[in-house]
């Protein structure tokens, strides 16, 4: 009994050994898949970015030189010419005849707030340059020049198919306040065609001829209208029914 001792102690310290390397190659195991990945890039910065791009196409539209904002715009460049879209609403009062208005197309800058006005160049001369849609309640019209500091935003090309669902981003001057960004979704179409689209997207009176954008930062359609019903204490506006139109596809842009 006593002679197999140190045998039955050699075994204990053999088990005790092989029990170590395994717990030992457990943990370093453990420890290997833990170790977490890095992080990409946090989405608000890409979302900062985008939002300041397509904020400097925006312009404000200002009620017969110097007064109110009135409306919104979307800068581009036609051959090299500016050039402004927005709801045809919006300006329609410069084309009557019995009326005296000179609005101006504005670009104010995000932060700095510093403004540079164009003027909308319409009347004899210019006829060419324009194009109008009342049915579509789109507008495109001339400007006197660039304003400093504004980019012309970039088209697609005209007839993109949109898709519920789809991110979309609007940008224009609500309540008459400048440069506001929002961000929704793709709500649905109209009943008899897909050239009037739902957003649940916040819009307000002034958003109106404001762009239409998508997450890549192209320039896809312009605000225009928002669905409402009548009630006793007054017009309610439906929520997620504010309603875009994709750009012409006979402008040639």
């Amino acid at each position: 009994m006593i002679e197999s001792l140190p045998n039955h102690m050699h075994k204990l310290t053999q088990v005790f050994i092989l029990y170590c390397l395994v717990f030992l190659t457990s943990c370093c195991t453990r420890t290997t898949l833990t170790i977490p990945e890095q992080p990409d890039a946090p989405p608000e910065i890409e979302s900062a970015e985008l939002a300041e791009q397509i904020l400097r196409s925006l312009i404000a539209i200002r009620f017969n030189e110097g007064g109110e904002i009135s409306g919104s715009g979307t800068l581009i460049s036609v051959d090299g010419i500016p050039h402004m879209i927005t709801a045809a609403h919006v300006i329609r009062h410069m084309i009557l005849s019995d009326q005296s208005v000179k609005d101006v197309a504005c670009y104010i800058e995000t932060y700095s707030k510093n403004e540079d006005c164009a003027d909308i160049m319409l009347g004899e001369g210019y006829s060419t340059l324009v194009r109008i849609d009342n049915g579509r309640d789109v507008i495109l019209v001339p400007l006197s020049h660039f304003p400093a500091g504004a980019e012309p935003a970039e088209t697609v090309v005209p007839g993109y198919e949109f898709r519920v669902g789809e991110e979309v981003w609007v940008t224009g001057c609500p309540a008459g306040l400048p440069n506001i960004v929002t961000r929704g979704i793709v709500s649905g179409f109209t009943q008899h065609d897909r050239s009037r689209i739902f957003t649940d997207s916040d819009t307000w009176f002034g958003t109106s001829g404001g762009g239409i954008f998508l997450s890549t930062g192209e320039y896809v359609g312009y605000f225009h209208s928002m669905l409402g019903t009548r009630t006793p204490n007054g017009s309610e506006i439906a929520e997620g029914l504010n309603v875009f139109s994709p750009l012409p596809t006979d402008w040639g842009l």
